[in-house]
């Protein structure tokens, strides 16, 4: 028995010592060489290029053509490399993998399927143009290099609905000039603040009103396939507006080149309500729900002349000139949506959907002038010859609301949308400065005879911090 323990104690030694041997003897090249999945944390970290060159596009298309690679899945124009990190600029780089479209090669597959010349061309260890100006290390075809913290592959470039509202992320903040965003930790709470009533295409401080809503999840996505890009099937918003006088007089300002405000929201606050419904059985669709509707009832108060915007209009009686101004009050929509996302490996390019119906409210008021400095608002005047309107939808193209959205992370996420609603396009269009600050653009255009509340045109530039964790 005590012949048994020393054997098979003796047995032990010799197989720790060759588990040793071998593990100090690993070749670095080897692992490099054998990787075929590389961690998507470590990955962005790793030097990255897109090939843009088309004599190699073409050479290394044919080569995963020739393969038996699914040609559905190939795409010339998109080829990126993935390497090792290099000691000095002057020699060439470890390649790991090569992706071409959704099908990537390791890099033992590399060494295998592409010629010796082909890869040291890539790599950085050979001309490809002009090898009278070729330097060690120095890759001297068409490349695109790609930052490390910018989301490219299917492992970075998240399937995320709204990119200045990440779900991907544990803490986010945006600003602009257009809106303020806070998410709350891993809880789904979102805190917008935002100038404006895009839903019915007054941009910034034409809808002369300004709200806050809290965006709370309140049904969580069990649906394996979707979830990672639609993590909530229910989200409410709650929230309140507020009234803004800021644009009604811009002149000698930074803003004086944006049109000034022409619509007061009345006096008291707003609720807003809304709710966002994706379908169980297909979460990519759904409806949206918003909602925003004054909290109290128009009566006759006093108020500054100089914090509301007034037009005059002709008494037909007397052809006496009187005030009135113009109060933003109830506005909503209904629409049907959709999510797409055309390549499911690859969310890099993102399309959204949206159809239904818009209703707005736009009442006048008479602008009574006081013996002081104050004015009256006064919703009925005694004398019935002042005719005061109020503005909603009167024909088919009122009613209407579509909007069509693009996203795409391919190197630096930009993304722009259209919408028509309330006989008003909006543009929005945001493009990358760095990967923490962008600029946006919108542009609002009446599309019929502009009312006396309106601009025909309304167009603003801003300046987006983006900051996540």
């Amino acid at each position: 028995m005590k012949k048994l323990f020393v054997l098979i104690g003796i047995l032990g030694l010799i197989i720790y010592y060759s588990c040793y041997t071998q593990q100090t003897n690993i070749n670095p090249r080897e692992i490099i060489e054998s990787m075929t999945t590389i961690d998507p944390e470590i990955r962005k970290y790793f030097p990255r290029w897109k090939v843009c060159e088309t004599d190699l596009q073409i050479q290394i298309y044919q080569a995963f053509r020739i393969l038996g690679y699914d040609e559905a899945k190939l795409n010339k124009t998109n080829i990126e490399i993935l390497a090792a990190p290099r000691r000095n600029e002057y020699e060439p780089f470890d390649l790991l993998h090569l992706t071409c479209g959704e099908v990537s090669m390791s890099a033992s597959e590399m060494q295998v399927n592409l010629s010796e010349r082909l890869l040291s061309i890539l790599a950085g260890g050979d001309p490809f143009a002009n090898p009278n100006t070729w330097v060690d290390g120095k890759r001297d075809y068409c490349y695109s290099e790609i930052p490390p913290e910018v989301p490219v592959t299917a492992s970075q470039a998240q399937a995320i609905i709204n990119y200045l509202e990440p779900t991907n992320v544990t803490h986010s903040f945006t600003m602009s000039f257009f809106e303020q965003t806070l998410k709350f930790g891993d809880s789904g709470f979102w805190l917008k603040n935002s100038l404006g009533t895009d839903d019915i295409g007054y941009v910034f401080w034409s809808s002369g009103s300004s709200k806050i809503t809290l965006k709370r999840p309140l049904y969580v996505n069990r649906d394996s396939k979707t979830s990672d890009k639609i993590p909530y099937l229910i989200n409410a918003y709650l929230g309140g507006a507020y009234r803004i006088s800021g644009g009604l007089n811009n002149k000698g300002t930074i803003f004086s080149w944006v049109p000034s405000q022409k619509l007061n929201q009345g006096p008291g606050g707003k609720l807003i309500a809304g709710l966002d419904f994706h379908m169980p059985f297909h979460p990519q669709f759904g409806v949206h729900l918003n909602m925003e509707f004054p909290l109290t009832s128009l009566k006759e108060e006093s108020v500054d002349p100089t914090k509301y915007f007034s037009y005059k209009k002709i008494n037909e009686l007397n052809l006496e000139e009187y005030k009135v101004a113009p109060l933003l009050r109830s506005s909503g929509q209904f629409t049907f949506f959709y999510n797409l996302w055309l390549t499911k490996a690859n969310p890099e390019n993102y399309f959204r959907f949206d159809l239904g119906i818009n209703y707005f409210e736009v009442r006048e008021v008479y602008f009574k002038p006081s013996q002081f400095t104050h004015y009256f608002l006064i919703p009925t005047p005694e004398d019935e010859s002042i005719v005061l309107n109020t503005h909603k939808p009167s024909e088919f193209a009122d009613w209407i609301y579509a909007k069509f959205e693009y996203r795409n992370q391919s190197v630096w996420p930009f993304g722009f949308s259209l919408q028509y609603s309330n006989q008003i396009f909006l543009g929005k269009v945001y493009l990358p400065l760095f990967n923490w600050l962008y600029v946006e653009g919108r542009i609002a255009q009446v599309l019929r005879t502009a009312k006396p509340f309106e601009n025909k045109t309304f167009f603003l530039i801003s300046p987006v911090l983006r900051l996540t964790l």
